[in-house]
């Protein structure tokens, strides 16, 4: 594991959890794994919380929580205006992370982006937006050793993040009429994650991992709860995009520490008390074929897969690192759950579900 330093010049700080009251805050994706915990998190802070719902969200997900639902449909607009018209925040996390075609995560991440944004840029005064994006609209690392920064062009290898990216650009071009920040987290865990955190189980108790690539390629982590300060300190306190300025108003995130496929399986594996587990190389031309066949067999099956094509070019692409040191210097962002408690937290839940 390689931990992060802070900023050159930077002392440590303490991250104080905002005063929200009075605040009101759309939440786009409110049902949704980050949303439902950003929901309460608001409401933890003081603030109001109106969670965007389509027609078919399963509201049962935020029964512990005090929030008003409004329903709304971010590919025609129909609703969204009456959703934000109080709002001083909106938090846009309504996204889709599994798509069977380029066309689906285009019309979810890109074309509802843009129709939030200009529903938005109608208002008189317009609240301010938060997107929260994705590190993989910026790509892996430009060069194996150096974190992921927000003024390195982006790159994306996965029709996944090409339309976060684009999403992130509809945006930007409204930008100027609405106070826009775009915030980018890696992989996010903890309780109630559906992908990343039963993956990790699964792999800590077969105690064989199978690593695409070098052994020196390194990722990024973030706990969902300090996504979630992220994003309302972000949302509170983050200097604006501007229309023409292809960086501003970006933030990278993460825990501060990089690891290596290993340090993760291994810490889970340690967390659920499995032992250390065996660390395999496959080669990356086996790793595509494997997202084809997967994606082939969920096509059978009506369903997308975990595991994909589209997730195989992540996987074989280089290390997914970034710095949150913009975060840090501009709304004193910094991580406060380590690995091995997050996932003892998330690996908790699983159990008790």
């Amino acid at each position: 594991m390689t931990i992060s330093t802070n900023p050159p010049g930077e002392a440590e700080r303490p991250f104080v959890r905002p005063d929200m009251s009075g605040i009101c805050v759309t939440v786009t994706g409110a049902t949704g794994f980050v949303g439902r915990h950003l929901c309460r998190r608001i409401v933890e802070c003081g603030g109001r919380v109106r969670a965007l719902v389509r027609p078919q969200s399963d509201r049962r997900v935020l029964d512990d929580c005090p929030v008003d639902f409004a329903v709304a449909d971010l590919l025609t607009g129909s609703g969204v205006a009456e959703a934000v018209s109080d709002a001083d925040v909106v938090m846009h996390l309504a996204a889709a992370v599994r798509a069977g075609s380029p066309a689906g995560f285009r019309a979810a991440n890109t074309v509802a982006t843009g129709v939030l944004a200009g529903v938005l840029a109608t208002s008189g005064a317009p609240p301010r937006l938060v997107v929260c994006s994705s590190l993989a609209a910026s790509g892996p690392v430009l060069e194996q050793g150096r974190a992921r920064r927000e003024e390195d062009p982006p790159c994306p290898v996965s029709s996944y993040g090409a339309s976060k990216l684009a999403g992130e650009r509809e945006a930007r071009r409204l930008a100027g009429q609405v106070p826009t920040v775009i915030v980018r987290p890696p992989i996010v865990y903890g309780p109630g994650d559906v992908a990343f955190v039963p993956h990790l189980a699964t792999t800590a108790r077969s105690r064989v991992a199978v690593r695409p690539g070098p052994a020196a390629r390194v990722y990024s982590v973030l706990y969902v709860d300090d996504l979630c300060d992220a994003l309302i300190a972000a949302g509170l306190r983050g200097r604006t995009a501007g229309p023409d300025e292809p960086h501003s108003g970006v933030y990278h995130l993460c825990d501060g520490v990089e690891y290596t496929l290993a340090d993760l399986v291994r810490t889970a594996g340690a967390v659920l008390g499995c032992g250390r587990p065996l660390v395999l190389p496959v080669p990356s031309g086996v790793v595509r074929a494997a997202g084809v066949v997967s994606e082939a067999v969920g096509r059978l099956r009506g369903e997308v897969p975990v595991f994909n094509r589209d997730k195989a070019r992540e996987a074989v692409a280089g290390s997914w690192t970034a710095s949150s040191d913009r975060a840090y210097r501009e709304f004193g962002f910094r991580a406060r759950v380590g690995l091995e408690d997050g996932l003892r937290e998330a690996f908790k839940e699983m159990h008790h579900g």
